[in-house]
């Protein structure tokens, strides 16, 4: 039988970055993961810190991914002194090819890049790379990425270092309460007790959270693949398109995803996806055509009805917190709502309005 003051259920950089903090303040954390730490969604992703066409997305998305990308240098900073690896942090800046859907105008994104704090432009494509044609394209050159599957290796470290108990290849069965309390959880480990639990586990958060369900969290696959490092990729920054994006690496490789698809848990790649990717990479930058392939992944991004993530207290199970949902954005987000839940779950003063993100809100958002 395991004790502590809260069990965090979930290694991805939701529940690492909120474990890290909640120990920093003097609790005994004991995280559960049900596989390896920090090797599902928060690794499988491409790093971008900031969410993709972001001004398509529910208002309080980008709320809460920007305050996630304004903390992110001081997160990197305090992070580099508990671990000594390097998740490689950087402003590569993203050239987006095809930012205006129909009835948009470039004003209106113009406008979103000033209310988000953002350095924006509308120029020509063909200005930044002379090989695509003179089309309109949005340059945001402040636009950071890491190398993701290193910040989750320098999060478990400097987690462990502090004292975080970690226990992996467990999977949590049931989040046991008394009396409207939660307690603790059932693992196939048995059982532990703790008078906090966090529930942070991504695309399976729905299946042990009481009011949640698999409809109302559930998994997104993406599919990557990534060309091996070599002098004559070459790419810049980041380029993207059709919702394909291509990252580069400073050791010259370079990361290209992503698919979007409801295949429920199956994480397995296919050769459909892996030919999509490669050839819209080619297309848009060719000294790629004779990179060889070194990897192919696949992750189960968490994602939600309303686009909104789930974000609180649980509304009728005192001690039961949820940090989950985030989609595609959970990179961005991740400092943010490390801070958030740290604070709520110590019962300190929190800055932001939960409202949006409650787990008993509305399944439609604006309803």
């Amino acid at each position: 039988m395991s004790q502590a003051d809260c069990i965090i259920v979930g290694s991805g950089i939701a529940g690492l970055a909120t474990a890290l903090r909640l120990r920093q303040s003097g609790l005994d954390v004991l995280l559960v993961e049900r596989g390896a730490v920090g090797k599902e969604a928060s690794w499988a992703g491409g790093g971008i810190v900031c969410p993709l066409y972001g001004w398509r997305y529910p208002e309080p998305v980008m709320r809460l991914a920007a305050r996630g990308m304004r903390t992110y240098p001081a997160f990197i900073e305090s992070l580099s002194e508990l671990s000594d690896i390097d998740p490689e942090f950087h402003p590569s800046g993203m050239l987006i090819l095809d930012p205006f859907e129909q009835g948009e105008q470039p004003t209106e994104l113009l406008d979103w890049a000033k209310r988000q704090n953002q350095t924006a432009e509308i120029s020509s494509a063909a200005e930044h790379f002379p090989h695509l044609d003179d089309r309109m394209a949005l340059w945001l050159p402040d636009v950071h990425n890491t190398r993701n599957p290193r910040l989750l290796q320098a999060l478990n470290q400097a987690a462990t270092r502090m004292g975080v108990r970690i226990v992996e290849q467990t999977a949590v069965q049931q989040i046991l309460t008394e009396h409207e309390r939660v307690v603790g959880i059932e693992t196939t480990s048995g059982t532990m007790h703790a008078p906090r639990v966090l529930v942070a586990a991504g695309a399976w958060s729905g299946l042990l959270t009481p009011g949640l369900s698999p409809a109302s969290v559930f998994p997104v696959r993406g599919q990557m693949l990534r060309f091996d490092h070599s002098p004559a990729n070459g790419l810049p920054t980041i380029l993207m398109e059709d919702g394909v994006y291509l990252i580069p690496r400073r050791d010259g490789s370079v990361v290209v995803g992503s698919t979007v698809e409801h295949a429920g848990f199956d994480k397995h790649t296919t050769e459909e996806a892996i030919r999509h990717l490669h050839a819209k990479a080619i297309a848009l930058w060719p000294n790629l055509a004779h990179a060889p392939i070194s990897h192919q992944w696949s992750g189960l991004r968490p994602g939600t009805t309303d686009e909104l993530p789930y974000l609180g207290a649980h509304p009728e199970i005192s001690g039961l917190f949820v940090s989950t949902g985030f989609y595609r954005n959970g990179l961005a987000m991740g400092p943010a709502v490390a801070e958030i839940m740290a604070n709520l779950i110590l019962s300190r003063p929190i800055d932001l309005d939960l409202t949006d993100y409650r787990l008993n809100r509305p399944t439609t958002y604006g309803d």
